[in-house]
């Protein structure tokens, strides 16, 4: 199987195993409620996937899908997308990404304080 043939298995599969190892991580040693455990897990795999994106198109190799980046910000890694936006400069020309990210980003935060406050 090549990653050109099955690019979920080699950037959503990687990214929710760590993603779940973090989650777990944050709620041993941290002792995290489980929304932040989540937040953070989800946000510490976001950036590193838009990094390695970034990575790949100044090389010109196989990119990380887009609705990849998207479902990675609906999850709740948008803190994480916008700051990887601003840092490395990485799709902000698309008007998509521009508008979409910090709103999720927004929304992520709302729904952490959300949690937070209601637990």
């Amino acid at each position: 199987m090549s990653l050109r043939s099955s690019p979920i298995a080699y950037t959503m599969v990687p990214a929710i195993g760590v993603g779940a190892l973090l989650y777990m991580a944050a709620d041993h040693y941290l002792g995290a409620p489980p929304a932040v455990s989540a937040f953070l897990a989800i946000n510490l795999v976001t950036y590193p996937i838009w990094a390695i994106d970034k990575r790949q198109a100044k090389k010109g190799g196989f990119r990380v899908p887009e609705w990849t980046l998207h479902l990675l910000s609906m999850v709740g890694g948008g803190v994480a997308a916008v700051l990887a936006m601003r840092t490395l400069r990485h799709k902000t020309r698309k008007t998509v990404f521009k508008i979409a990210h910090p709103l999720l980003a927004a929304l992520g935060v709302a729904a952490l304080g959300w949690a937070l406050m209601n637990r």
